[in-house]
């Protein structure tokens, strides 16, 4: 008895003489502030709270596709695909008719979880494949993934702290946030965005509903997941690792693809649409080209259209690979791009169907005049010209490759160097490869080939086609030439030298370049302090937007009766409801095309109950000195000599400046 006593004595006493002296260090020695607790809080809720949304989306493919002829990293990538785009559906009908509240959005969520747990486990399942994967890879394809995850993880901490870039302040974030204030989803008469389709900003709004803006960038950088799952999965069984590892290499290595996974936009929804669409495609033409798998590539295709209407793009590509397989049976061409725009009308239909019921135009807001789009309006939107000359159509890709710069005129992207340059491997040792994979080559070739000719065309009519990111849905398929480019030249050998290792070497290189690049701009720009709570958020928004960030402060600071009209300044996210923004850039021109009066202006505006001006005066600057045919010269020094005769409020560093509308 005295032996169990003293021992149970003991044992209190190792326990709680440690754990005393613990507590009171860290009474007086904390290790973090409160704040940096709920910012660790917020990373956790968002991150969980995107996977929640992603879990959902799979579990309804899941649902609907069980038993996909796939790998099960392909298949839960479908899977997904297929999900969000119901989802996104979903959102829409009951936003539009419901309406678009919190409560109503957690009640959805936990009811679909109830609804699906079954098919949100099986494809929770599937994620178990990664180890196989990853088992069978060698240390150098492990190396490639490592360093993706690099890249990745920068872009992760893009996504966790405030928004910045500028499409997202634009209309990706604000349309939700603007229809979570109005309690629905409506017509935004001051955004001419909201006659855009919105597949992204549906899941958006879901996610910024529930824990705000950031969980919607970390949402879209899932979506960036899940391209990677999706790509290393569909070429992993065809053509081995090394194969899969590099076309997800070719991919990740451009910094553009990387950096804007986490920026809050659309484009990685498009291209897992795109990838969804090449898969099935490839499943059609192997799986003796049964019907129900053109109409789910068709399906995906429409879905890439209800996320930005020019991935259109996507169906012409499609349609032209489609009738170029059939070409042997002439008579089933017709059906197959039958039932192929069948299922590409079922998911674009809903969005023209919202345009034409709320202002008549389904197409809104382009072509046709309808609620806040006039002619003038219409007109100048479509003052517009090419980028470049004939090199421009001969040498696209590889114009694209070494003059596509971020931010950079033209095409205004950096994809990096192994799409291309793997890409033109793809045909050598054809012979080696068994059908199924001369099969594949072919698929992927024609997407390639088909892309390039309707990039080129398109070009040619508008610089806003030129932009590689028009063309993100269409980018597996150069990835997955670039694999198969990689796997083609790793058979050649010239007395000891094996080219494979280093054509390895090549792409740990480009891709240990690529991850370095995105940290340091991480680093650079204070993210992981700002995703982190170590940085104020206010600092850290006027670090990385200069003067717009002082002029948004003042402008929240004003009276709560005042509404300020911006002037060539299209952000609006961080000063609604008090601001609207000139989300065209044209609402001086179309005011002073109507009348040059400039009293009959200045009343109108006052009618219309603004109390301010907000004008970027650099803008204006620029557009003076670099001529614009939307922006005529005429029309800009009407706008200084409007502007002289109001005074100025504020003056943010000659960048923007804050007129009393009198």
């Amino acid at each position: 008895m005295k032996n169990s006593l003293l021992h149970w004595i003991t044992f209190l006493s190792a326990l709680l003489i440690p754990l005393l002296v613990v507590t009171g260090y860290y009474v007086t020695h904390k290790p973090f502030d409160p704040s940096f607790a709920l910012s660790f809080t917020l990373i956790g809720w968002r991150i969980l709270l995107a996977g929640w949304i992603l879990a959902l989306a799979g579990g309804m493919g899941a649902r609907l596709f069980p038993r996909l002829p796939l790998h099960p990293l392909a298949s839960l990538s479908v899977q997904a695909a297929l999900g969000l785009g119901l989802l996104a559906l979903i959102i829409l009908i009951i936003g539009a008719s419901i309406g678009a509240t919190r409560g109503l959005f957690a009640v959805l969520m936990l009811g679909l979880t109830f609804l699906l747990r079954r098919s949100i486990r099986r494809w929770l399942s599937q994620w178990r494949a990664w180890r196989e994967v990853i088992h069978a890879s060698s240390p150098a394809e492990r190396g490639i993934g490592i360093l993706i995850l690099i890249a990745l993880s920068a872009s992760l901490g893009t996504a966790l702290a405030p928004p910045v870039k500028y499409d997202a302040l634009v209309y990706h974030l604000t349309l939700p946030q603007a229809y979570l204030a109005a309690g629905k989803i409506t017509h935004v008469g001051w955004l001419m965005m909201s006659g855009y389709p919105q597949n992204a900003e549906m899941l958006y709004l879901l996610a910024i509903a529930l824990g705000g803006a950031s969980a919607a960038a970390v949402l879209g950088w899932g979506f960036a997941v899940l391209g990677l799952s999706g790509l290393l999965g569909w070429l992993y069984p065809r053509w081995g690792s090394r194969a899969a590892w590099t076309g997800c290499a070719a991919l990740f290595a451009g910094s553009t693809l990387v950096l804007s996974s986490g920026w809050g936009y659309v484009d990685w929804l498009g291209l897992l649409f795109g990838l969804g669409c090449l898969i099935l495609l490839d499943l059609w033409q192997k799986e003796t080209q049964q019907s129900r798998y053109l109409l789910l590539a068709g399906v995906f295709c429409g879905m890439a259209i209800g996320t930005k209407y020019p991935f259109g793009l996507l169906a012409f590509v499609s349609l032209a690979v489609i009738g170029f397989l059939s070409r042997r049976s002439i008579r089933g061409i017709i059906p197959r791009w039958f039932v192929f725009s069948l299922g590409t009308l079922l998911f674009a239909l809903p969005w023209l169907g919202k345009n034409l019921l709320f202002t008549g135009n389904p197409l809104y807001p382009f072509f046709f005049p309808a609620a806040e789009m006039d002619e003038i309006r219409i007109n100048i939107y479509f003052e517009d010209e090419p980028f470049g000359d004939w090199q421009d159509v001969l040498l696209l890709p590889l114009r694209a490759t070494i003059w596509g710069v971020e931010g950079g005129p033209g095409y205004g992207a950096s994809i990096g160097p192994l799409l291309l340059g793997f890409g033109l491997l793809a045909g050598l040792n054809r012979r080696k490869w068994n059908e199924a994979q001369k099969q594949n080559l072919h698929l992927t070739a024609l997407f390639v080939l088909v892309t390039w000719f309707f990039w080129a065309l398109s070009g040619r009519y508008t610089a806003y086609y030129l932009q590689t990111r028009m063309f993100y849905p269409m980018l597996p398929a150069f990835a997955a030439l670039a694999g198969i480019g990689f796997s083609a030249a790793s058979f050649i050998q010239i007395a000891s030298i094996r080219l494979q290792r280093i054509l390895t070497a090549m792409v740990i290189m480009v891709l240990a370049f690529t991850a370095l690049e995105v940290n340091l701009d991480a680093l650079r720009r204070f993210t992981p302090q700002a995703a982190l709570g170590l940085m104020e958020t206010e600092k850290y928004l006027e670090r990385n937007t200069g003067w717009y960030q002082a002029a948004m402060q003042t402008l929240r600071s004003l009276p709560p009766n005042s509404q300020i009209l911006l002037i060539y300044e299209p952000r609006a996210f961080y000063c609604r409801p008090h601001c609207q923004p000139d989300e065209n850039l044209d609402r001086w021109r179309r005011e002073w095309t109507r009348n040059h009066d400039f009293n009959s202006i200045r009343q109108q505006w006052q009618r219309e109950g603004f109390t301010h001006l907000l004008v970027f005066r650099s803008g204006v600057e620029f557009m003076k000195e670099n001529p614009d045919p939307k922006h005529p010269l005429e029309s800009l020094i009407a706008l200084e000599d409007f502007l002289s005769a109001m005074p100025v409020l504020e003056d943010f560093g000659g960048v923007y400046q804050l007129y009393l509308l009198k």
